[in-house]
This record gives C-alpha cells, structure tokens and sequence, in this order.
C-alpha cells in the first residue's frame, strides 16, 4: 500500500491537469456565444468535469468493473458465474431480469460510494464471502439496454457508466452485430481508454464451433474496433451459464461444443484488474480518455463547417479591405480643404526650429498664417485697395484658418469616409452574415451592427492614423528644412549687414564721428529688404522641398501603406468568434 500512495498522489496532480485543460476548453467556449453549438460543448465540458471530480473521489476507493448489454444477452449471469453464487443477480428467462444497479462486493461497506450516487431504491448490494478474491474491485450489473423500461433504465446506467472505472460490454453470440446496441454504448465507451473496455460475446456454445471461431468472431472483431474507433483490451467468447453451479440449462439449447474463453476473463479480473496500482492508472487513462473525448467532440462540431467559415474569413477580410480604401479615396477627395492648415502646420514647425533674423520672420508669418489671408495680402504688393480690404477681413478669416488647422489635425473628409465605409460594409455583409448561419452562427449575425469596423470605431481609427501620418511627414519637413547649413546660409546675409552696420557705426562713434540720421535709416531699409527678400527666398525653397500639394500626398500616402499593412477586421467580435471556432477544428 505504500508503493500505491505516490503512484496515487502522481495521479492527482495529472488529474487536475486534466481537469485544467477541460477547464481550458469551456473559457474558449464561452468566447464564442455567437456559435451555437458552443452552449452544447459547454454542457459536455462541465459534464466531464464533473466526471472527473467523481474519478478524484474514487482514488481512494475500490474499482468499479460494469456489465452492460441489452436484453438476453445474458449480463446477470455473467456476473453469477464471476461471483460464483448462481443468485446473486436475478436470471433466467423472463424479460426484464434486471431492473436496478446490483453491486458485488466484497463488503456492504465498498458500495456506499455507489450507494451515494445512485439512491437505495436503484441499487442491490450483494456482499459474499466468494468475493475474497476480489480485493479492489466491485463488480455490477446494470438493467438492460433494450427492454420495455427502457426509458426507466437509461438514467440508471448513465449514472452507473459514469461512476465506473471499467466496462465489459455483453453481446448475444446468436446477433452480436446488433446496430442498436453498438450505436448506444458508442458515447460510453467513448469515455472509457481502450485498455478500460472488455468486449464478452455470451453464449457462444450455442453457434456451431467452426462458424463461431472462422466467421463470427473475426468478423464481429473487426466490426466492433471500426464501429467504436478503439482497441479493447480483449474480445472473448464465453458460455457464462457453463460456470454456474447449477447452470439449468434450456432443454431448447444445449451446449453444441466446449470453445469457452471464460478462464480468461475470470483471470483478467482476479490477476489484472484487482490490483491497487491498476485501479489508479486505469481511473487516470479514463481521465484522459474523457479529455480527448470533448476534445474530439470539439474538433468534430468546428470542421463541420471548416469550409463555411475558411469562406467567411475570406470574404469578410475582403469587403472590409474594400470598404477602406473607398474611405480614404472620400477622404483624398477632401485633400485640398487640408493643404491650407498643413502649411500652417508646417510653418508652425519651422517656427520652433530656426534661429536668428529668419526664424524671427518665420515665427511672425506662423501667426499671419493663423489670422488667415487678410493680413497675408496687406504684405503683398499689388492693389493698395485690396491691401487695405485685406486687413479688414483678416479677423473674419482667422475662424477660417483655424478651422483649417483643426481640419488637417483631425483629417477633413472624415464623417464622408465613413459614410462610404458603412455603405461599402452594408452592401456585402448580408451574403458573409448567411455563410455564418449556415455555418451555424446565430441568426443575429445578420444585424448591420455585427459587421467588421461598424460604429465610431472606423472613424477613431482613421483620426489615430491621420494624425500619426500628419505629425510624421511635418516632422520630417520640418528637420530637412531647418538644417544648420541652411540656418547658416539665409541668416548670413542679414547677419552680414548688421555687423557691417554695427561696425561702422562704432569705428565712427569712437573717432567723434557723428554719422547722420540717413546713414541709419538707409540701414534699417536695406537691413529690412535683405531679410524679406532671404525670406521670399527660403519660402520658394519650403514650396519646392515641402509644398503644401506634396505635404498631402505624402501624409495620404502614409495613410494608405499604414492602412494596408494592418489587420483592421481582428478587431471584430465576429471575426474574433469566427476565427476562434476555426481554430478549434485543428488545421490552423
């Protein structure tokens, strides 16, 4: 026993991280209730938690072998002849014979575990002393698969199923090909490991030997594995009534031969199953058996539709990929309302960035920007009546370029994007929303809402890409045009009159030289048109360099490659459900 006791412990760590993956498998689940086989897959989840909750309480216990079969195929006497007490589970040849649980045991005491589960009114406990060969095992038999209380028995041996470690599964030798009975214990042994699974064809004596080991035998052997998709770990003919003490036989049916494999099987339960280190690795193979299991049925219920939804991903990225560049075409549409606040921006940044006469300049012409063309006209030479209009509108077309600021700060041509986005989306979300239904999404999937990018959502996104874009290409003219070298060469000139300037006035001040008022104001003015004309001059070079055409296409140019290289629809509810349930079928 305390070999078993690490065995033991081993096992539960490796049952919890069964239970785990199960666990793991339920929170995928319920991140697709838009898929509506998702409810029934949460169900087997919790169901097989549950299973596996009644493994951990049964480490300790005794194993549970079961007898399952339908009517006649002879289950209660099967399990007379192992006990060795003709009695102990009603025969004979009345239908039903069994109608409860009836457990064999050892003690009274090892059955409570069955006791608790299954209520006193559904279980016999037959305890015998001929059970002493029987350390850790419990034996039971369960009614009938097939008999007129079906509806009544079916309960019982889902419970009984659920609470065993080991099935042996009983045909009848004279029909053991029977669809009915194989399709029903299909989800059951489904649970079971292929080692947990004994396959017993009963009343084998009365086939004639030669068809029983030539034909019967090898054909149902084969059938049996392909129907259930398992190895079981054996297939054995038996005469369970040979191996009564009083086996009464039928004066109908007389044994026809001796080919009996029923020592085998007395030995796989007395010499195999009975053993504490068997019961644990057998409970835990089971554990996982039953992982698999809705692992599989998982898998099953997702490739159902594998194709629909490959289809579905394929058309949703495509009408979303559509729909977007129909926006930013509405949006480059809108571009020559925004050349007006990027040149603004720009100036702006090169405000920041130069020093010296210049940087002065360029720093008074932000603002005359900002104040609009009013004022931007008064220092132009031309009509002095225009000049003079010019400086009376110049307050009314400050609302005008501040507005445009803001327009190139959040990208004019937004709400009409949008518009074309929602329009584009709503003409091929109907034929993607009836894939999904037929891939057996909710019929809500329908909704205008449920499609890719819908709602404010677009609109966020394109003002994030737009001012990121904007910010770059600003930058980037910004820096190239506000070089030192270039600082250097159009302040220089100025810089040069000035000192000119400086230098005479101080030669003559320090000889008592008296320079005249037209000396200075001959400076100030060609001081003035020295920097205007540097100026003019450094704003041909912005508009060669960094015009405000160029700066638009640049920034819609970025817009589109940073449109382009992204995964705009993985931000779908229905593109993540879709692509989750995809991933469940296993091939991606």
């Amino acid at each position: 026993m305390d070999d078993v006791n690490p065995i033991r412990l081993r096992a539960m760590a490796e049952l919890e991280t069964v239970r785990a993956e199960i666990q793991d498998m339920a929170e995928v689940l319920s991140q697709v209730p838009l898929w509506r086989p998702a409810a029934g897959l949460n169900k087997s989840c919790e169901a097989a938690i549950v299973m596996l909750d009644r493994l951990a309480e049964r480490f300790d216990r005794k194993m549970v072998i079961t007898l399952v079969g339908p009517c006649g195929s002879g289950k209660s006497t099967l399990l007379n002849a192992l006990s060795g007490v003709d009695d102990l589970s009603e025969s004979g040849h009345g239908r039903p014979t069994t109608r409860t649980v009836v457990a064999f045991c050892r003690e009274p005491a090892d059955a409570d575990q069955l006791q608790e589960a299954l209520g006193p009114g559904n279980l016999r406990i037959k305890a015998s002393a001929a059970a002493r060969h029987l350390e850790n095992l419990i034996l039971i038999d369960t009614p009938d698969t097939d008999s007129t209380r079906r509806e009544d028995h079916i309960p019982i041996i889902h419970q009984a199923v659920g609470l065993s470690d080991m099935l042996i599964c009983v045909f009848d030798a004279e029909n053991p090909k029977r669809r009915d009975h194989t399709d029903f214990l299909r989800p059951y042994v489904r649970l079971f490991d292929g080692a947990s699974l004994v396959v017993v064809v009963n009343k084998s004596d009365r086939l004639a030997e030669d068809e029983l080991t030539d034909i019967i035998m090898p054909e149902f052997d084969n059938y049996i594995r392909t129907a259930w998709d398992v190895e079981p770990a054996a297939v054995l003919c038996i005469s369970a009534r040979r191996h009564l003490r009083q086996p009464a036989w039928d004066p109908k049916a007389t044994p026809r031969h001796d080919r009996d494999q029923f020592a085998q099987l007395q030995d796989l339960i007395r010499n195999t199953f009975d053993s504490a280190a068997f019961s644990v690795d057998r409970r835990l193979e089971n554990a996982r058996n039953i992982r698999d299991c809705v692992h599989q049925q998982l898998r099953d219920e997702a490739r159902l539709a594998g194709e629909s939804l490959d289809l579905a991903l394929l058309r949703m990225a495509d009408c979303e990929a559509g729909a977007m560049r129909q926006a930013v075409k509405a949006f480059q549409r809108d571009g020559n309302a925004l050349s007006v606040g990027i040149n603004v921006r720009l100036y702006q940044q090169l405000a920041q960035r130069w020093l010296g006469p210049v940087g002065w300049v360029v720093a008074i012409w932000a603002r005359i920007l900002v104040f609009g063309t009013g004022i931007a006209a008064m220092l132009r030479f031309g009509n002095p009546v225009r000049q003079v209009f010019g400086a009376v509108s110049a307050l009314r077309h400050h609302a005008d370029a501040t507005k445009a600021v803001a327009d190139a700060d959040q990208g004019t041509g937004a709400s009409t994007a949008l518009m074309r986005y929602d329009s584009a989306m709503a003409r091929c979300w109907p034929e993607i929303a009836e894939i999904l239904v037929g891939a057996r999404f909710t019929p809500s999937v329908r909704q205008a809402q449920q499609a890719p990018g819908q709602g404010a959502s677009v609109g966020r996104h394109l003002d994030r890409v737009w001012n990121d874009a904007l910010d770059e290409v600003l930058s980037r003219a910004g820096r190239r045009l506000s070089t030192g070298l270039l600082q250097l060469l159009f302040n220089l000139p100025v810089l040069g009159v000035l000192g000119y300037a400086g230098w005479l006035t101080a030669v003559n001040f320090f000889s008592g030289n008296i320079l005249s008022s037209n000396f200075f104001l001959h400076a100030f003015w060609t001081i003035v048109l020295i920097l205007f004309l540097t100026f003019f001059l450094f704003q041909g070079l912005v508009r060669l360099a960094a015009g405000k055409e160029k700066l638009v296409a640049q920034v819609f140019d970025r817009v589109q490659k940073a449109l382009d290289g992204e995964d705009r629809v993985g931000d779908s509810p229905v593109w993540r459900q879709v692509r989750i349930v995809r991933g469940l079928g296993g091939d991606r």
